[in-house]
């Protein structure tokens, strides 16, 4: 139980006390037991108001009723009940305070002309009775929309706070998901080609020793070239907006496929290389795909089936560019080939962009890789339609 309902109701109590104690009429004794009595009921009533707001309106109602049917002065039945009223209403049931508030009315002023009161004396009470009505009324109705107001607010303010919460969520999930995927792009080729790199050096080192020098010369280079790609790729997650990164170290995009090729070919890797219909400028982020997807496939080939060929093919459509590499590793090889990081990565870095990529074993031997992307970013392409 609230303090304030217990000095509410203490108040209330006191008020109906005083009220009733001094109440006269011709012919009628006053009693302050009655008083106190009727002040103790009433205000006792108003501790269980707000979990049975109507139970207790109606109640009140009794007990006044039955103390003006006693002879002692009779009160006014409307505002004892103002309170009830209003707790009534603010509860959501004022059409039910409405209809007990009005027919009390009509029984007080029915019972008042029946005592003989003149008649414009009559409506001259029974219009300030109904307006104490309507306003116990009214400001419990106000008030109850302004808690259910607040209440909304809470609730919208709430949702949209966890729906700020999901997106930040997402947004991090999302940046980390990118990060790992440069990371394991860039660290995958380079661990697999230099490994291949060292693996023919040692085999070489002794019978041809220049050879060695020049397989020992590629893997450094392929080394250095990954720790700029690190360096350009950290210094762009700090600062996107960094032009001196990617000045030293250009972002790979789909004209550095054939080079990456090349070093692969360096590797000992068997490499053809297509281009078909006529190249255009893409956007970076389709151009990125592109190259880190040729990338991991590669390096897939290197990892699996390093004495297998790859044939890549670059397609440029009308709306879209293509980008297939098939390898004829045994079929053994490619049973055991199972999706890992790399796969997930580069069906990401399609979707990203608003594409596709399927990757799977082949019928006849190997494993092929298929990407379709559209010419522009997926946020292009819907502004471009919505246009």
């Amino acid at each position: 139980m609230r303090a304030a309902d217990l000095l509410l109701a203490l108040a209330s109590a006191a008020a109906i006390t005083i009220a009733t104690s001094v109440a006269a009429e011709p012919a009628s004794a006053s009693s302050a037991v009655a008083a106190y009595a009727l002040g103790a009921v009433l205000g006792g009533l108003l501790l269980f108001r707000r979990r049975r707001p109507v139970t207790v309106l109606v109640l009140s109602l009794i007990a006044i009723m039955g103390y003006n049917l006693t002879e002692l002065p009779s009160v006014s039945p409307i505002w004892p009940l103002l309170l009830p009223l209003y707790t009534v209403a603010r509860a959501g049931q004022a059409t039910i305070g409405a209809a007990i508030g009005g027919a009390t009315l009509l029984v007080s002023a029915g019972w008042v002309l029946n005592a003989g009161v003149p008649l414009l004396e009559l409506f001259d009470g029974v219009f300030r009775e109904a307006a104490l009505l309507a306003l116990a009324l009214v400001a419990g109705t106000a008030v109850r929309h302004r808690e259910l107001f607040a209440q909304e607010f809470s609730a919208r303010l709430a949702a949209e706070r966890h729906q700020q919460e999901r997106e930040s969520a997402r947004q991090v999930l999302e940046e980390r998901l990118r990060i790992a995927r440069e990371l394991h792009d860039v660290t995958a080729h380079t661990v697999a080609v230099v490994g291949i790199q060292i693996n023919l050096a040692r085999e070489l080192v002794e019978d041809d020793p220049a050879a060695t020098r020049e397989l020992l010369d590629t893997a450094r280079r392929v080394n250095t070239d990954a720790i700029g790609e690190l360096e350009t790729a950290v210094r762009l997650l700090r600062d996107p907006s960094d032009a001196a990164a990617t000045d030293r170290h250009p972002v790979p995009d789909e004209t550095m496929i054939e080079a990456l090729l090349a070093r692969a070919a360096d590797g000992g890797l068997r490499v053809e290389f297509h281009r078909e219909g006529t190249p255009r400028p893409l956007p970076p982020a389709v151009g990125l795909a592109l190259y880190r997807i040729a990338q991991e496939s590669v390096t897939n080939v290197l990892r699996h089936a390093d004495d297998a060929a790859v044939t890549v093919t670059l397609r440029y459509g009308d709306e879209d560019v293509r980008l297939d590499i098939v390898d004829d590793g045994p079929q053994a090889t490619v049973a055991d080939h199972r999706p890992g990081h790399g796969l997930t990565g580069m069906r990401e870095r399609a979707a990203s962009v608003g594409g596709s990529l399927t990757a799977g074993p082949r019928p006849d031997g190997g494993f092929s890789v298929r990407a379709s992307l559209p010419s522009a970013p997926a946020e292009e392409s819907t502004a471009a339609s919505a246009r």
